[in-house]
């Protein structure tokens, strides 16, 4: 995994001994990232940076139950080494990334959210089908650890929070460099804040009221629905017939084609007020010196303006450098995987 570089030839010759640098080679093992959601999968095989070799997206496996959805997905991260000529062998272990809260030490998802109402023991079902080790992770702590992991973050901030806007609202913590987890590995849930008590959204956790149903993507979506069907020679209703109909593949398109005097952008700024205001609220409690934003929605330079300058209208006093787009996760969606199948199976504590 250590090498040496190549010595650099000189005219200058030195006393001493030569210098022998070394440097990490990235390819000595490959890791199987498997990005696991609700309506879709994608998998794929990185170095040990996170550069991707080869990758499937949108895979579209059975879920008639917890065991075959693994063993499906197995199947195709196994056609898709045997297809790319990648030896087993060659494969450090798999990175498997989830929704919802999960157990890491025994690879247990507690509750996936929109896949099943069960705790699924993922690290189990995967290694009965693969030769090589599996490492099991919620999709945001996943995150979190990439940033650790690939920048250099903590060596000016220990505390961080980290929220992901898009499709739904995740969040997590790291205090004092480690990734922090409380009772039943909970971390920190701010999309499963309550901010209506009565005739609020049923939320995918299975309660009513939470922030989440209110401001994802899949909410932005009706709303631009809404807005086409009421307003049919509208600003929005021109734009799918362009665009095509509001997805969540084409909401990107429909934001970046209206302004901020677009009714879209109203709607928006009372979706990112409501989510500053839970953020702010987390941010005295929890006191993080740095927020890391990610997400569908954060990918926008002009959702993070939006959000921004409604955290600081909300709460002036804040660091004026608190906030910064993630570093890693930016056009590679398996760089959680790879990072924490590296923590659990290379560099475990």
């Amino acid at each position: 995994m250590i090498q040496s570089e190549e010595a650099i030839p000189s005219n200058h010759p030195r006393a001493g001994r030569r210098r022998a640098p070394l440097s990490i080679n990235y390819d000595w093992r490959y890791i199987l990232a498997v990005d696991i959601h609700s309506h879709y999968v994608n998998i794929a095989v990185t170095n040990l940076k996170g550069d991707i070799l080869v990758s499937e997206t949108n895979l579209s496996p059975v879920i008639t139950s917890p065991e075959a959805l693994c063993t499906n997905i197995a199947g195709e991260c196994i056609r898709m080494l045997w297809k790319s000529s990648i030896p087993t062998e060659k494969i450090l272990g798999a990175g498997i990334t989830i929704i919802g809260p999960v157990n890491e030490l025994d690879g247990i998802a507690l509750h996936p959210f929109r896949l099943f109402d069960k705790e699924v023991p993922v690290k189990k079902y995967f290694e009965k089908e693969f030769a090589f080790p599996v490492a099991v992770e919620s999709n945001v702590c996943s995150f979190l650890h990439s940033e650790l992991l690939y920048t250099d973050i903590v060596t000016y901030a220990q505390n961080i929070l980290m929220l992901k806007w898009g499709p739904g609202v995740g969040s997590a913590m790291a205090i004092r460099g480690q990734v922090y987890k409380g009772y039943n590995f909970q971390s920190t849930e701010i999309g499963h804040n309550q901010i209506a008590e009565e005739n609020g959204k049923k939320c995918n956790c299975g309660r009513t009221g939470c922030l989440e149903p209110s401001i994802s993507t899949d909410c932005i979506i009706e709303f631009i629905q809404k807005d086409i069907q009421t307003h049919p020679d509208g600003i929005l209703a021109n734009l799918e017939h362009r665009i095509g109909a509001p997805t969540r593949k084409t909401l990107a398109r429909y934001l970046e084609a209206t302004s901020p005097s677009d009714p879209l952008w109203d709607f928006l700024s009372t979706c990112a007020h409501a989510l500053a205001g839970v953020t702010n609220n987390a941010i005295h409690i929890l006191a993080p010196d740095k927020l890391i934003l990610i997400g569908d929605l954060f990918e926008h330079d002009s959702i993070v303006e939006l959000f921004t300058r409604q955290l600081y209208q909300i709460n002036p006093q804040l660091p004026l450098d608190l906030c910064l787009k993630n570093q890693t996760l930016s056009g590679n969606k398996y760089i959680g995987a790879t990072a924490i199948a590296i923590e659990q199976l290379l560099l475990p504590i």
